[in-house]
């Protein structure tokens, strides 16, 4: 049995001359062909097609990426100026501090002048030494002693002068001055930088400082834990509350050593260097919150570093 042969539509093209001589030239052309050609005609265009779209995609997201690091800029200089003035507020309370150390410095030899002037007389006082004092400073008692008028007024002066200085002591010891750990090393400065994860730009809300896993970790100041547990991103974590205004964040721990509730002084021991959470090695990421948001922990750090 014979087998047929496939047989193609074919298009014929007849094409004529001007020149009656001239022979009428006719093309055979197979459908299949044309097909094929026409799609081979579509390929370039539905290219440009697709590149037009990945650019046009591409500038809509440079665009986005700008006013997102437009608005992080913008945030960054927010956080400057409070940063600002926050150090302003500090300068002036360690230059109180220093003004009331200097005053009970001149209290303290007032009072031993004090002590000098401050002499019980005997029943009969026939000699002795004599020491000139003020008459407006001296007063007769009933029982014909005399004290004098100035000695409670200082005395009082000093007493405040002791108040002001434990209270300026107290209040110190509660904002978070204390570097967290020692070597003190700073890798990652706090605000703009590239994620070290996707390359893209990002806010850091603290700082980074290098050490090796199980190096101790310090309460920068004296408060409450408020947090020790896994949290996230950020891994076995402490935070510290010190007072209404500010609180410290402590992340990427290998090691806690306190708990939730938790008193704690300045300079104390509560972890260890780890790599926890998303971390790329071993190292503290320490934070500031001062009102519920994160500020820049380098300018408690250096602000008594003499």
């Amino acid at each position: 049995m014979q087998l047929k042969k496939p047989k193609f539509k074919i298009l014929t093209f007849t094409i004529l001359s001007n020149d009656a001589n001239k022979m009428i030239t006719r093309l055979r052309i197979p459908k299949l062909v044309i097909l094929f050609g026409s799609l081979f005609a579509l390929i370039p265009i539905a290219l440009l097609g697709y590149f037009i779209m990945l650019n046009s995609q591409q500038e809509t997201i440079s665009q986005q990426q700008l006013v997102e690091k437009q608005q992080l800029l913008t945030k960054l200089e927010d956080k400057n100026s409070l940063t600002e003035n926050l150090r302003i507020q500090i300068e002036e309370l360690e230059s109180e501090r220093v003004q009331v150390q200097e005053t009970l410095e001149e209290l303290n030899q007032l009072e031993s002048q004090i002590q000098e002037y401050i002499v019980e007389l005997p029943e009969e006082a026939l000699g002795g030494v004599e020491i000139p004092v003020d008459e407006s400073e001296v007063i007769e008692n009933a029982d014909g002693s005399f004290s004098l008028t100035d000695s409670t007024v200082w005395l009082e002066s000093y007493q405040k002068t002791l108040a002001n200085i434990n209270q300026v002591n107290e209040n110190i010891r509660h904002i978070p001055t204390a570097w967290p750990t020692v070597p003190n090393t700073i890798t990652s400065d706090f605000g703009l930088r590239s994620d070290p994860f996707s390359s893209n730009s990002s806010f850091h809300s603290g700082i980074d400082v290098r050490g090796a896993t199980g190096t101790p970790v310090y309460a920068a100041g004296d408060g409450i834990v408020i947090r020790a547990n896994y949290y996230g991103n950020y891994g076995e974590t402490i935070i510290i509350r010190h007072n209404d205004t500010y609180q410290t964040l402590y992340a990427h721990l290998s090691r806690i050593d306190v708990a939730n509730g938790d008193q704690v002084t300045k300079g104390e021991e509560i972890g260890a260097i780890g790599s926890t959470g998303r971390s790329t090695g071993p190292h503290l990421h320490y934070e500031v919150i001062k009102n519920g948001e994160p500020v820049d922990p380098k300018i408690y750090l250096n602000l008594f570093d003499h």
